[in-house]
């Protein structure tokens, strides 16, 4: 019977699967999941596309940081060469004379310095 009746004889698409002995698809289910489908690749297509973005963002970010890096090195540079320059500059010169006086040494101003030793002064 099943093979003299054509597809669609039947209102109800269940039934007519039914009496045709074939597996009832439902188109409005297998739409969505087409949808589902396309979705999830998308999904996957704008997750990769984030990452790549997010990555270059890193490097971005790490080749400034790295930059700044340098040009702080650079200038620690310039002042240890200022220093040695300074410190050469000075030692041609000759010691220099403090300008606290000659006349009192360190250890006496130690002695006034120190907090323990006022009360043996008095």
């Amino acid at each position: 019977m099943s093979e003299v009746l054509p597809e669609g004889f039947f209102d109800d698409p269940k039934m007519d699967a039914k009496v045709r002995k074939v597996e009832y698809k439902d188109k409005d289910e297998e739409q969505w999941e087409l949808f589902q489908k396309a979705i999830k690749e998308e999904a996957q297509v704008s997750e990769v596309i984030m990452e790549e973005e997010d990555e270059q963002v890193n490097i971005d970010r790490n080749i400034d940081e790295i930059d700044d890096q340098i040009q702080r090195w650079q200038e620690v540079e310039k002042l240890h060469v200022k220093k040695e320059i300074i410190l050469k500059s000075s030692k041609s010169e000759g010691p220099k004379k403090t300008e606290t006086g000659d006349d009192v040494e360190d250890g006496e101003l130690d002695e006034f310095l120190d907090w323990r030793a006022k009360k043996s002064l008095k």
